[in-house]
């Protein structure tokens, strides 16, 4: 499993990886795709802080799947306090809950006083009834705000309206220096593969030094760990070695074997190719929710949120539920984002030959950005058509 310096929290980390690979296995992954699951989880586990038992319950059972936590509020502020330590010279990260609620509405102070304790989460009020559009602007201004102005009109027009009780939004911003940064002037215009048929010019980034890589030979891929300067945070690469090999590298490797391999890579001189890209991905969760077990709190019968309101609010159930995510990556390194709303209403194996470990990704290949110390995704994705 992942290497943990905090021990204590070794079962909250777990469980949130193990989610995120949950909810990747979800998604259509016949295209391109990049999720924050980091940011899709923090937004659960706050909407999770309000729900009553049996809502709560299955919200426990699909998040912390094999083993729960003895204290998730406490093991999320736990693992997000660390997370936030890793913004140093070359490497900055900001994680930002928000709750908006409807100006009238009555939010139960044992509710209000654990999202600002735990989850760093303020409550706004705002005129959802008389002033809808010019809540929507700034509920999107922070947004915009919290993710260094790369996501923009995240809530569209007509979300909100007299009906929205709360809207809950996650927004997670990195952007990291890489410690071995890739000259300019070697990039050039070379073939990506997306299909044996199909092939694209694209701006393919070169550079050949000592880099953890390796080849793991039961799932037929070769990895590669990039750190960002500070290493704390890496990304890494997961390259099939069949040009069409991503969809059953996928069925087979979970973030608990991408840990694995990466701790069993070696330091070797390693000659990367990596394409130049910017992709931007944006999902409904409801239905990957739902498909994961995530029922209640969109049924407007059963969905039971008596904790966060004062009186018991008829039919209260998340209407809209959405996460957008960002990214770019370059010689100097890698900026990323995503928002999560929630609206209701290897084994490496050594070259013999002195050649250095040969890193191409010139067809579609599976890539995570990472915390190192806690074996946390920060974000997952998966680039297959330039």
């Amino acid at each position: 499993m992942a290497s943990h310096v905090n021990g204590s929290n070794v079962v909250f980390e777990e469980g949130i990886a193990n989610f995120s690979n949950s909810f990747y296995s979800k998604l259509d992954r016949t295209g391109n795709e990049f999720i924050s699951p980091y940011s899709i989880t923090s937004a659960l586990l706050l909407l999770m802080l309000g729900t009553g038992k049996t809502t709560k319950n299955q919200m426990k059972s699909v998040i912390f799947e094999y083993e729960e936590p003895d204290d998730i509020d406490q093991g999320y502020k736990l693992l997000n306090d660390e997370l936030l330590t890793r913004t140093t010279k070359g490497v900055s990260i900001s994680i930002a809950n928000r709750l908006f609620a409807r100006k009238g509405l009555n939010l139960l102070n044992t509710f209000s006083t654990k999202a600002s304790t735990y989850y760093g989460s303020d409550v706004e009020l705002l005129d959802f009834v008389t002033e809808a559009e010019k809540s929507r602007l700034t509920i999107n201004d922070w947004i915009s705000n919290n993710t260094n102005n790369i996501i923009k009109d995240m809530i569209r027009e007509g979300v909100i309206g007299a009906n929205t009780l709360v809207v809950l939004v996650n927004a997670i911003y990195f952007k990291g220096t890489w410690k071995q940064e890739f000259n300019k002037n070697d990039t050039t215009q070379r073939n990506f593969f997306v299909k044996a048929n199909e092939q694209k010019l694209v701006n393919m980034m070169y550079g050949e030094f000592d880099a953890k890589s390796g080849e793991d030979l039961s799932l037929d891929c070769k990895i590669l760990q990039l750190p960002y300067q500070g290493n704390q945070i890496s990304m890494v690469f997961v390259l099939p070695n069949s040009g069409d090999g991503l969809s059953e590298l996928e069925s087979k490797l979970t973030i608990d074997n991408v840990d694995s391999l990466v701790k069993g890579l070696k330091t070797q001189k390693t000659l990367i190719r990596i394409p130049k890209f910017t992709m931007t991905s944006e999902y409904d969760l409801k239905p990957i929710c739902t498909a994961l077990g995530l029922t209640e709190i969109f049924d407007e019968k059963n969905a039971d949120f008596s904790e966060i309101f004062e009186s018991n609010q008829t039919r209260v159930s998340v209407t809209d539920a959405r996460h957008k995510a960002y990214i770019e990556v370059n010689e100097e390194g890698t900026e990323a984002a995503a928002v999560t709303t929630i609206t209701f209403g290897v084994t490496s194996v050594q070259d013999p030959k002195p050649q250095p470990f040969q890193f191409v990704a010139d067809h579609p290949f599976l890539f995570l950005i990472q915390d190192d110390e806690t074996g946390t995704p920060l974000f997952i994705g998966r680039y297959a058509r330039p």
